[in-house]
């Protein structure tokens, strides 16, 4: 069994692709030092905002993504793999937005990609509502892939809510699953711990949930609090409210001891 190095960047996201785009790069490089087989970013990693006009006025087309081309770019250049947690992007002849994770290879090139199945949309409080479905297209597909010969189950953000999915997951065989996210304040202090390490014990597999942070374009405030939880639902790393580096090894034989230990996998 392998052992595989994580590095999940927990970032405060600024008004534009272009402003997160170089602010990323920044935090690629210094991820580097530690040497990764894999770089993980939040959902939202492009642009997050309350404000629908200017969602829509500064959201690019997959092809003009900033944030993209530069992570095809540095993966290519430092043979790395990236998990762009999301970004939010117009599609030709569609009205909607898609909110869609990205797996990039070693090569540069896109190996994967998930749509987010899950809209959010709920009233928290008086004065923080959300309604995904209003810009976002819900994606269908289920996602595996394999990185270097390991295979990861993609989610995003409010997916976290629904067990059936990351049961599906690690059903199909998913051994570590991303859960890339800009959960809110008020649902991430009362939830968000909670649920990561639930989905993680109930599924046996490594949960890697990477969270925006701070304060964004509108005023919206994420929640941050990063974590890494192993399949026995032990913190592995976990960060605070402001932008950091969470460096992690797993070993994956512990994928292997829990569920000698506890098979729940088999039974339902």
């Amino acid at each position: 069994m392998k052992t595989l190095k994580i590095s999940q960047i927990q970032f405060e996201a600024k008004p534009t692709p272009q402003e997160n785009c170089n602010q990323l790069e920044k935090f690629y490089k210094k991820a580097l030092k530690f040497k990764p087989d894999l770089i993980c970013t939040p959902e939202c990693s492009n642009i997050i905002t309350s404000d629908k006009k200017h969602l829509f006025k500064f959201a690019n087309f997959q092809n003009d993504c900033p944030v993209l081309t530069m992570t095809k770019k540095f993966a290519k250049k430092n043979k790395i793999y990236i998990n762009i947690g999301s970004l939010l992007l117009k599609k030709k002849n569609q009205k909607k937005l898609v909110n869609r994770s990205f797996i990039i290879d070693e090569n540069g090139k896109i190996k994967s990609y998930y749509d987010k199945i899950h809209m959010f949309d709920v009233n928290i409080s008086k004065i923080e509502k959300h309604k995904e479905s209003a810009s976002f297209k819900p994606g269908q597909k289920i996602i595996i892939t394999k990185i270097k010969k390991i295979k990861f189950g993609l989610t995003i953000c409010y997916d976290l809510r629904f067990p059936k999915l990351y049961r599906e997951l690690a059903k199909r065989g998913a051994q570590i699953i991303l859960s890339p996210a800009a959960f809110t304040v008020p649902s991430g202090k009362a939830h968000w711990e909670i649920l990561t390490r639930a989905r993680a014990i109930e599924n046996t597999v490594f949960l890697i949930a990477t969270n925006m942070c701070g304060t964004h374009h509108t005023k919206r405030k994420t929640y941050g609090h990063s974590v890494l939880v192993n399949p026995w639902g032990k913190l592995l790393n976990k960060g605070f409210k402001n932008s950091v580096i969470l460096n992690t090894n797993i070993n994956l034989k512990d994928i292997f001891d829990v569920r000698k230990k506890i098979p729940s996998l088999n039974h339902g």
